[in-house]
C-alpha cells in the first residue's frame, strides 16, 4: 500500500473515531440533561458525588433547601460547603456507604431560617460493572412539616385525652351504628362501667331502655341534619328519671362526611330538683307575703265595745274579698261585735261580681248577730249596687264613717238600754 493510501485510511479512521466521540458526547449530554431535568422535578434534595466525595450533581430542591447555588457546590466537598458540625454529622453515613458499599438510611438535621429541619436521607453507592465505587448518591426528604404536624396532633390528642379523662362531664361519640367510639371517664361512671367496657358497645347495651331510645333518636337527627342539637332531656333511669342538658354535634372526616356524632351531656337532675324546691319555697313566701299584705290592707279597728270599723282602701278582687270576709267574720265571733262598719270611702271601682260577694258577706255577718253598716259609698259604687238583684232594704247605709260610728254607738246604747229594761222587768216580776 502506498504511503498516500495509508494516510487516507488513517484519516478516514480518525474521522470515524471523531464522529463516534461526538455521538457519544451528544449521548452523554442528552443523558446529563435527562438526569438533571429528572432530579430537578423531584421535591426532595438529590445530589451525586464522585468517588472522592466531590459534588457532581445537585437538583433545584437542594439549592432551595440549602440556599447554595450550583456554582457554589459543584466541584466542591461537604467540608467546603457546610459548617463543621453539620459536615461531621454527614461524614458518619458517608463513610458507611463507601466502606460497606451499601445503602444507609438516617435522619439528619440541617439549620434553616425558620429553625432546624429534619431530613430522612437515603445514601447509596454507585458501582461500575466490576462492582467498584464510582460515585455516591443521596436523596433527602424534609420531614419537618410532618414532624411538626405530628407533634401538634399529639399535643391535641393529649389535650383531648386529658379533657376526656378529667372533665366532670359525660363526653362521648357514637357512629352511625350507634356504637361508642369515644367515652369519657364520667360518661362511663354514670352507667357504672369503665371506658374500656363501653367502647365498641352499642347504645342499647349500655343505657336503660328509655334512655337508649332517646339517645339514638337524637343522634339520628344529627346524622340527618348535619347540624348541632342542644336540648334538655328527661329520660327514664333505673326506676326513676334523670334530666340531662345535652349538646350533640357532627364529627366529620377529611371529605366532609359525618363519621360520628359527639355528645356532651351534663346531669342536671339535682340542679333541676333544687330549682323546683326553690321555686316551691319562693311561691310559699309569695303567698305568705300576699296574705300579710292583705291583712295589713284590711285593718279591723275596735271603735267601742261591740263596734268594729273596717276601712277598705284600693281595689278589691275575689281573693281580697275572701280574705276580708274571713277576717271580719272571725273577729265578730271572737269579740261578739254587734255592729260592723264597712267603710268604702277608699274604694273607687269594684266589679259587680265582687259587690255581690260583698253582700253575701253582709248577710253572713247578720247571721252571726252583727249589723253591717256601709259608709262612704261613691256614686259609681252606688250605681253598681243599685243594679244588683240583691235586696237592699235591710242594708244600713250612712254617708260617712263619722255618721256610721254615730249610728253604731246609738245602736249599742239602745241595745244596752233595752237589756236593762228587760233585766228590770224580770227583777220586778
Amino acid at each position: 500500500m502506498s504511503e498516500n493510501a495509508e494516510i487516507a485510511r488513517l484519516q478516514a479512521e480518525n474521522a470515524a473515531l471523531r464522529r463516534r466521540i461526538a455521538e457519544q458526547d451528544d449521548d452523554r449530554q442528552r443523558l446529563e440533561r435527562l438526569l438533571q431535568t429528572t432530579i430537578d422535578h423531584v421535591d426532595s434534595v438529590i445530589y451525586l458525588r464522585d468517588a472522592t466525595g466531590t459534588f457532581t450533581h445537585i437538583n433545584d430542591t437542594y439549592e432551595k433547601m440549602t440556599g447554595l447555588s450550583r456554582e457554589n457546590v459543584i466541584g466542591r466537598r461537604d467540608s467546603d460547603v457546610f459548617p463543621k458540625e453539620v459536615y461531621e454529622a454527614f461524614r458518619v453515613a458517608d463513610r458507611q456507604v463507601v466502606e460497606g458499599l451499601a445503602t444507609v438510611t438516617q435522619e439528619e438535621l440541617l439549620p434553616q431560617e425558620d429553625g432546624m429541619h429534619v431530613f430522612r436521607s437515603y445514601k447509596f453507592p454507585v458501582l461500575d460493572a466490576a462492582g467498584r465505587l464510582i460515585a455516591q448518591g443521596g436523596i433527602s426528604t424534609d420531614l419537618t412539616k410532618q414532624r411538626r404536624a405530628e407533634a401538634s396532633l399529639q399535643a391535641t390528642r393529649s389535650l383531648l385525652q386529658a379533657i376526656v379523662e378529667n372533665a366532670p362531664l359525660a363526653i362521648l361519640a357514637t357512629d352511625a351504628a350507634h356504637k361508642y367510639v369515644l367515652v369519657s371517664n364520667e360518661a362511663a361512671r354514670q352507667v357504672g362501667r369503665t371506658p374500656a367496657e363501653v367502647l365498641g358497645k352499642r347504645v342499647p347495651q349500655i343505657l336503660p331502655p328509655g334512655a337508649a331510645e332517646a339517645m339514638m333518636d337524637t343522634t339520628t337527627q344529627v346524622f340527618r341534619s348535619g347540624g348541632t342539637l342542644v336540648l334538655e332531656q328527661t329520660v327514664p333511669w333505673e326506676g326513676s328519671t334523670k334530666v340531662f342538658l345535652t349538646h350533640m354535634f357532627p364529627i366529620r372526616n377529611d371529605d366532609g362526611e359525618i363519621d360520628a356524632v359527639g355528645t356532651v351531656a351534663t346531669d342536671v337532675t339535682d340542679m333541676r330538683r333544687a330549682e323546683g324546691e326553690h321555686l316551691r319555697l319562693q311561691e310559699e313566701i309569695i303567698r305568705a307575703q300576699r296574705s300579710t299584705l292583705l291583712e295589713l290592707s284590711t285593718p279591723i279597728i275596735p271603735i267601742a265595745e261591740g263596734v268594729l270599723a273596717v276601712p277598705l282602701i284600693g281595689a278589691i278582687d275575689h281573693e281580697r274579698n275572701q280574705q276580708i270576709a274571713g277576717a271580719v267574720l272571725e273577729r265578730i265571733t271572737a269579740t261578739r261585735a254587734a255592729v260592723v262598719i264597712l267603710d268604702l270611702t277608699g274604694v273607687r271601682q269594684i266589679d259587680p261580681a265582687i259587690v255581690d260577694a260583698l253582700m253575701q258577706t253582709v248577710r253572713a255577718m247578720r247571721m252571726l248577730g252583727a249589723e253591717a253598716v256601709l259608709t262612704g259609698i261613691s256614686p259609681e259604687l252606688a250605681r253598681v249596687m243599685a243594679d244588683l238583684d240583691a235586696p237592699l232594704r235591710r242594708l244600713t247605709v250612712r254617708q260617712t264613717l263619722q255618721h256610721g260610728i254615730g249610728h253604731a254607738l246609738t245602736r249599742i246604747r239602745e241595745r244596752k238600754t233595752g237589756n236593762r229594761r228587760i233585766a228590770a222587768g224580770e227583777h220586778g216580776a
